[in-house]
């Protein structure tokens, strides 16, 4: 694909933080992360009064592996938050993408763990209140796979094949991959024969390994995380093309929560450092070299994309 940066052109616009409530002093002191304690004092300034402190979080995070693979990844990170703040946080896998909105909507979860678009819709709907991303989401990809032993070396070769979407809400595994292809002059239905939406990222991946889709497409880190664990091998599955990069996962908090919390989930995710040896294996089970104040010039591009695919009503 041509031309991999042009969603990225407005990301450099600034850092405006997206978190509702707080005003410029406390984007200027956030910012400047040295003097980060003092955001705890400013963030309860610009904050609506609340004082729903739950004795457990409850984190819910997007189904796009399986539930056994989440376990393993997400667990040391729950367990230094847990440490950190001072309650416990208590991992929720929902069945699909929907159900996470579901549960986010009723308080069902407090802390979510959206991809893109997800996390657009919740805070259209609900006021999701951003946390953090990691340094890889501000510029992420996705991964069209094909069988190795294949000879296309191009996806406009896949005419009148299968192809191999994620779950429908996915922005990895959908959005971003069907806006790309339309700006390659690529309408998925009338291009592909056939096209399946799967239930997860690994799930795609094995789909093609399977032969059961001819081109499938998938987040680029679990792509990557497969191959290193075995899941997938590279004389199975190749990478034949990578969409441009753009914004993806995004921490969010429910309203309604105690500032005070808030403020202590944020800097203890703020904290996470890769100069130490705990800290950097928590951080590399999460495919991060750290966490990031989520920024409105992050999310730009996204909503503009999924609203013009009437993807946020």
């Amino acid at each position: 694909m041509e031309n991999k940066d042009r969603t990225n052109k407005d990301q450099s616009d600034g850092r405006a933080i997206i978190f509702g409530g707080l005003g410029a002093p406390a984007r200027w002191i956030l910012l400047a992360l040295p003097a980060v304690a003092a955001l705890a004092f400013l963030t309860i300034l610009f904050w609506p009064a609340s004082k729903d402190t739950p004795a457990v979080l409850r984190v819910g995070v997007l189904p796009d592996q399986s539930p056994e693979a989440l376990q393993q990844r997400f667990q040391p990170l729950l367990d230094y938050l847990s440490t950190e703040v001072g309650i416990p946080f208590q991992l929720v896998v929902p069945g699909d993408y929907a159900a996470l909105l579901g549960m986010f909507h009723n308080r069902e979860v407090d802390v979510a763990y959206f991809g893109g678009l997800t996390f657009l819709k919740a805070r259209a709907t609900d006021g999701a209140l951003a946390l953090v991303m990691r340094d890889v989401d501000t510029r992420f990809r996705s991964s069209f796979l094909v069988r190795a032993d294949r000879p296309e070396a191009s996806i406009g070769e896949f005419r009148g094949k299968t192809l191999a979407f994620g779950p429908r809400l996915s922005t990895s595994g959908h959005l971003m991959p069907r806006y790309f292809l339309r700006q390659e002059h690529i309408e998925p239905e009338y291009w592909f024969t056939n096209i399946i939406y799967s239930a997860a990222h690994d799930a795609t991946a094995l789909l093609v390994r399977d032969g059961k889709a001819d081109l499938g497409v998938a987040n680029a880190e679990i792509v990557e995380a497969m191959f290193r664990d075995g899941r997938l091998r590279r004389d199975e599955v190749r990478v034949v093309d990578q969409t441009p990069p753009y914004a993806d996962y995004v921490w969010a908090m429910r309203n309604g929560i105690d500032a005070t919390l808030y403020d202590r989930v944020l800097l203890a995710f703020l904290r996470l450092s890769p100069t130490d040896a705990k800290d950097s294996a928590i951080l590399k089970k999460m495919g991060a070299g750290g966490f990031l104040p989520v920024l409105e010039s992050d999310m730009k591009s996204l909503r503009q994309i999924a609203a013009s695919m009437e993807l946020l009503g």
